[in-house]
């Protein structure tokens, strides 16, 4: 494996997020399955990095505290073959 991209979209708190393609989210607001092929960029999701460590830490500028980072991933091999999309996962930007 060459790594895992990691890819963000910051929301207002409380405003949930659909994943593109999906319908009804779960009751988080967040929708665990994902529509768009592995091959895709996703709309409104900005590439974040690539990581090959199972855990990383991303900064934000002060003006995203408070906010909800909503992360997906997708492991990319040495060939460039990208696999299937993580599950969506959140967390709150530290103010």
């Amino acid at each position: 494996m060459l790594g895992a991209e990691v890819w963000v979209k910051l929301v207002e708190p409380g405003t949930g997020h659909q994943a593109p393609g999906t319908g009804e989210g779960s009751g988080s607001g967040v929708s665990s399955s994902l529509a768009p092929s592995a091959q895709s960029q996703v709309p409104g999701f900005s590439f974040l990095t690539m990581t090959t460590r199972s855990s990383f830490r991303a900064e934000y500028a002060k003006a995203a505290g408070g906010k909800t980072a909503v992360y997906m991933a997708r492991w990319v091999n040495t060939r460039g073959e990208k696999g299937p999309w993580s599950e969506i996962t959140t967390a709150t930007v530290a103010a």
